[in-house]
């Protein structure tokens, strides 16, 4: 509910900015639609398929995300790179996942973040992270090119996740190079078809960087990078130099500001 709130926020600040709504019909059709896009969401449910945790494991590459991301701590991202593996004490086909990627450029500085999958449906996991205090939804909604979600069986180089309100977005590949080649356009067509984009732009499929000159972090030391920030972290909160630790506080102490981050990746 917090990210249908932040939705109508977001989507308010851009309709119109230097007039008030009712100025033209134009103004007013785009609000209609903004509000029927919201109520679509609302009473749709997504669809899931349950592909077990075996054929996601491994390295995989982040190729879209939505519009405008709600996850603050990912409005920029470049060069992202995400290792799943099993973790059994997020109990039956849970895993977790240990990503990086470059903010602000290419050649950015490296961001890490660990994320723990407990499932609670079929394709549909609560998603807990290092950041949060509350957990979040990672529903998978297609994988490809084949995947038959009777016999839970197929070739897994792709696939999507999102949310029960589809607001999030994260499209992963096995490859970059072979993605564009092969499944993009698939991946495209179905998202439109999805419900992802048009008047509800902040979900629009936006494309990550993944160029031939991106240079990925290994596993090794994706996790030496966490356990580093998570060492500087602890060190800042005994020196009572700690940061707000999730959105919502930073929502409440600085809602312009917030919603700055969010609009960043537009």
């Amino acid at each position: 509910m917090v990210g249908l709130v932040l939705a109508l926020l977001v989507a308010l600040a851009h309709v119109a900015p230097s007039s008030a709504i009712g100025e033209n019909p134009m103004d007013l059709n785009t609000f209609a639609g903004i509000i029927t896009g919201i109520g679509h969401m609302l009473q749709n449910n997504v669809e899931t398929i349950d592909v077990p945790s075996k054929l996601v494991m491994g390295r995989w590459f982040q190729m879209y995300k939505a519009a405008v991301n709600f996850d603050v701590y990912k409005t920029q991202m470049f060069c992202s790179v995400a290792y799943f593996k099993p973790n059994a004490v997020m109990g039956e086909d849970g895993f977790s996942m240990e990503e990086a990627y470059k903010v602000s450029a290419k050649n950015g500085p490296i961001e890490t973040y660990k994320r723990d999958m407990n499932k609670v449906g079929p394709g549909q996991y609560w998603m807990y992270t290092e950041e949060y205090f509350y957990p979040r939804q990672f529903y998978i909604i297609k994988a490809g090119p084949t995947f038959d979600n009777e016999t839970m069986e197929g070739n897994v180089q792709y696939f999507i996740a999102t949310d029960a309100n589809r607001l999030a977005l994260m499209v992963y590949a096995r490859d970059p190079l072979t993605f564009y080649q092969r499944y993009n356009k698939e991946v495209l067509n179905y998202l439109e078809e999805a419900g992802f984009g048009g008047k509800v732009f902040w979900n629009s499929p936006r494309p990550i960087y993944q160029g031939p000159d991106c240079e990925w972090p290994s596993e090794k030391e994706v996790f030496a990078r966490r356990v580093l920030k998570n060492q500087e972290a602890n060190e800042r909160a005994k020196n009572g130099k700690g940061g707000s630790q999730s959105p919502i506080t930073d929502i409440i102490q600085n809602p312009q500001a917030t919603l700055q981050k969010l609009v960043q990746g537009r």
